[in-house]
């Protein structure tokens, strides 16, 4: 695998995916702010806007030790961020890796994100040469879920696990994988 220092931009039809530092830090805190969309994603949210500056930091030293990619989301069209994209927590041989993606709530249920998955599903699999991704997400998350199922994940096993939700409730996490294999005969994945 070479350098992820060379893996940007990459384009789909209508978004382009971008290192973190090429989008106003307000607008990536307003995703990492949202107590909802990081309690669903696993992570802490941001509670000021130097931690957001904190977190793009780090992301970058992930990418430039080859141990993540992260990306921002940008609306072609008008320039908008709608949200980020991330391949991490790769196998030793890095041949398995978890996947993350966010969308600004506002912007959820668009279609943005089974548009963006797609391309970089197809990334994942026929560039870095991935054999299986994974995306852990509540149980509940029916419309990640839904987007999921759509794009050839399969839900295995109990995920023994659960998360916190902002108002207090535990629920229960959920396992989802793809592998090259099962895409690579898809168009609609080719990289």
């Amino acid at each position: 695998m070479q350098s992820f220092e060379k893996y940007h931009p990459i384009m789909s039809v209508h978004y382009t995916m971008d290192w973190l530092t090429t989008f106003k830090i307000k607008d990536i805190f307003q995703l990492r702010a949202d107590r909802q969309i990081a309690a669903e994603s696993g992570r802490e949210f941001d509670q000021r806007i130097t931690d957001t500056a904190r977190y793009i930091n780090r992301s970058m030293r992930l990418v430039m030790s080859n141990n993540a990619l992260l990306y921002g989301i940008k609306d072609r069209a008008n320039g908008d961020f709608l949200g980020s994209f991330c391949i991490w927590n790769f196998s030793e041989k890095k041949t398995v890796a978890q996947v993350r993606f966010e969308t600004l709530a506002e912007r959820q249920g668009e279609g943005v994100m089974s548009e963006v998955l797609k391309r970089m599903l197809g990334f994942a699999f026929f560039e870095l040469g991935l054999k299986r991704v994974y995306v852990i997400l509540p149980a509940t998350n029916e419309r990640a879920a839904k987007l999921l199922a759509a794009n050839v994940f399969t839900q295995v096993g109990d995920y023994h696990h659960d998360r916190t939700l902002p108002d207090g409730t535990k629920v229960p996490l959920a396992r989802f994988e793809l592998s090259a294999d099962a895409v690579a005969d898809n168009d609609a994945f080719h990289f």
